[in-house]
């Protein structure tokens, strides 16, 4: 298993400082996050050559392009196929191979069956195309939208060809819907393209909350030792969020790193 960093814990930088803080925080590659203020659409459109060129100068990987969908909402459908494509094709620009996206919501408990129809549509539109460009796509698994659970996740996959559609699991947001890491882990199996790794709770009220990657529901030594057992072999891509990443990112990150190298170790 190799470690990146999620761009979106330096959202408190521009993308040009993101990517030099990623190197210099010692990493050797980056989950690109494609919204505003990193790598959003606009971006990819207009200058995909001088930020792929960034990043190589820089001495990074690609390790995914990360895009935030909603494939749920009818009105929003097509519009967002087409983002989506788009960015399989700067994939292979970007030397990476994977997409992350994600289903759109409400929570699983509260979808109807037009939500997983908006679902099956992009999957049809989009799975020859990323065959056609060797990407994968990677469903994160996502507080409040339908892949917020393990039920809910394992029924997108049985919608998609496993050489194409797996997931990216977020620890933290599976410990938040009270999953257990010894069932998920397995359970997913070799549909595990991706991983996101962060920390903290839930409060009584609903609310995130998020901390250092030792505090918090999850359990990373009992992580590390699952995925170890299924073979995983992709990256953990380190997530800093809260207020800790929003006030002193390089210093966060650099923080949780560490500790993740320690669960490695």
């Amino acid at each position: 298993m190799n470690i990146c960093l999620f761009s979106q814990s330096l959202f408190a930088l521009n993308l040009g400082d993101a990517i030099a803080t990623t190197s210099r925080a010692g990493f050797s590659a980056i989950e690109l996050a494609c919204t505003a203020p990193h790598f959003d659409p606009a971006t990819a459109r207009g200058q995909p050559e001088r930020i792929a060129r960034q990043v190589r100068d820089a001495g990074l990987s690609v390790a995914a392009f990360s895009l935030f969908n909603n494939f749920t909402d009818a009105d929003r459908l097509d519009a967002q196929i087409d983002a989506v494509a788009m960015y399989i094709r700067l994939a292979p620009v970007f030397g990476t191979g994977l997409v992350k996206l994600t289903p759109g919501p409400p929570g699983s408990a509260d979808a109807a069956e037009r939500h997983w129809q908006g679902v099956s549509r992009a999957l049809d539109a989009l799975i020859p195309l990323a065959r056609d460009h060797e990407v994968r796509l990677a469903f994160e698994t996502h507080m409040r939208q339908l892949t917020d659970t393990l039920a809910s996740s394992l029924r997108l996959l049985e919608m998609a060809p496993a050489d194409v559609v797996g997931v990216t699991v977020d620890f933290s947001n599976l410990s938040f819907a009270g999953e257990d890491m010894a069932e998920a882990i397995p359970s997913f199996g070799d549909r595990i393209f991706h991983t996101h790794v962060k920390n903290g709770h839930i409060d009584a009220e609903g609310g995130w909350h998020f901390h250092a990657l030792d505090r918090g529901l999850t359990d990373y030594a009992e992580v590390i030792s699952l995925l170890r057992r299924t073979g995983y072999g992709g990256y953990l891509s380190l997530e800093c969020l809260g207020e800790d990443a929003r006030q002193r990112p390089f210093e966060t990150v650099c923080r949780d790193v560490e500790m993740l190298k320690r669960y490695l170790g």
